[in-house]
């Protein structure tokens, strides 16, 4: 990932300073190539969402989409655009559901993932 001073960025938009400082906590201590929206606690929702645009539209982050199962587990795979889910996708145990009626969720990878 491209080194970002998460403090520089903070002072050029302090609406999302809470935000951006959580994030940079957590990508340093999380080294998942994916980063998955709802696992980042400790801040606001829409803050969130917001520093991770930010970061997607400076090239940091790139915005991807994958698939709930209905169990609640994500399902195999991430998606560059929601139009390339395919109509059915297996679950962990190979069992196949209709994407129409799952959730899709933006997801965001490091760069170059």
């Amino acid at each position: 990932m491209s080194q970002i001073n998460f403090d520089a960025l903070a002072r050029e938009h302090p609406e999302l300073r809470i935000a951006l400082k959580r994030l940079g906590i957590w990508l340093k201590e999380h080294p998942d190539p994916i980063i998955i929206p709802s696992k980042i606690s400790g801040v606001e929702a829409y803050a969130l969402a917001s520093a991770l645009m930010l970061l997607a539209k400076s090239g940091v982050l790139h915005r991807l989409y994958k698939v709930k199962t209905p169990s609640g587990v994500y399902a195999d795979g991430v998606f560059e655009d929601v139009s390339e889910i395919p109509e059915r996708l297996p679950d962990r145990f190979n069992n196949y559901f209709d994407t129409a009626e799952a959730d899709i969720t933006p997801v965001f990878a490091r760069e170059g993932v």
